[in-house]
């Protein structure tokens, strides 16, 4: 497995959920504003696949389908011949052929499938049978489509390897795949470490067949598992380095690891000025390099 440095677009910090745990990737609070249009983006991905061959992106948040310019700026994408992964929690998803059409991926937030303990993660109300209808919708409509789904493991919440293997055996009757992440949490009494969690999926009886500094992959009878190292986990990030960069809805972008150390773009990206957008890139994020 390689790993592959990721250029994800927050599109919006707005969730209807609230995570207890959630960190809002990019470090991007609330507050901040949307100054980028989907003409933005475009300009953002077309220098972005010119200049460093980036020819996909993962759109995350917040939750990205409360974001009423979704839509458009994945049609801009697409045109560009990019390949576009949502992160999304599935709650909103009343129309999957309508609303996610141009995507190739989807990582759907799922961190267990007990109805209970969904509730108190997620602070939601929002039935967890309904999120797994519209999962099966999905699938039904895009059979193809490479679906995972997301668990961040909470100690005492979610990593119970009989609870794990409830989400790993649903994940096979869809054709996706379960992917467990390790919290990046200050409080360690909740954090599961990646080792824990690869035990687990030992004990039951799977095999791992693959690993890279980020991720590791495991097969068992139900398909395959993967199992993420979350960038913004300060050890792993000290160890391994900069995995992801993040272009924020204000125009600054940021990478896990940056310690909430941002660079504003604003003024590059609405000039559409490539030298100068290049140019910062390259300097906050070295693993941006010409093609």
């Amino acid at each position: 497995m390689i790993d592959r440095h990721e250029f994800r677009i927050v599109i919006t910090p707005f969730c209807n959920y609230r995570c207890f745990f959630c960190h809002n990737e990019g470090f991007v609070e609330e507050y901040t504003p949307l100054l980028l249009s989907p003409r933005d983006y475009g300009f953002v991905i077309r220098t972005a696949k010119k200049l460093w061959g980036w020819d996909t992106v993962t759109i995350t948040g917040g939750e990205p389908l409360i974001s009423p310019i979704y839509r458009e700026t994945c049609e801009l994408m697409v045109k560009e011949g990019i390949k576009i992964t949502t992160v999304t929690n599935a709650s909103l998803v009343s129309s999957p052929k309508k609303i996610l059409a141009n995507n190739s991926q989807l990582n759907i937030s799922l961190h267990t499938m007990n109805p209970v303990v969904y509730k108190k993660i997620t602070c939601t109300s929002y039935p967890l049978d309904q999120v797994i209808n519209s999962i099966v919708a999905i699938r039904s409509e895009y059979p193809d489509m490479i679906i995972h789904l997301n668990s961040t493991v909470i100690r005492g919440m979610n990593d119970d390897p009989a609870d794990m293997n409830d989400l790993i055996k649903f994940a096979g009757r869809i054709g996706g795949e379960a992917k467990f992440i390790n919290l990046a949490s200050s409080n360690q009494n909740l954090v599961v470490p990646i080792e824990e969690i690869e035990e687990r999926l030992l004990h039951l009886e799977m095999e791992k067949v693959d690993e890279s500094a980020w991720q590791s992959v495991f097969k068992g009878d139900q398909g395959h598992v993967i199992v993420t190292r979350c960038g913004f986990a300060k050890d792993d990030t000290q160890q391994r380095g900069v995995r992801n960069l993040f272009l924020n809805p204000d125009g600054t972008i940021s990478h896990d690891g940056g310690g909430g150390f941002t660079i504003n773009l604003l003024r590059e990206i609405h000039e559409q000025n490539i030298d100068g957008f290049a140019k910062k890139v390259e300097w906050y994020f070295p693993p941006a390099v010409r093609v």
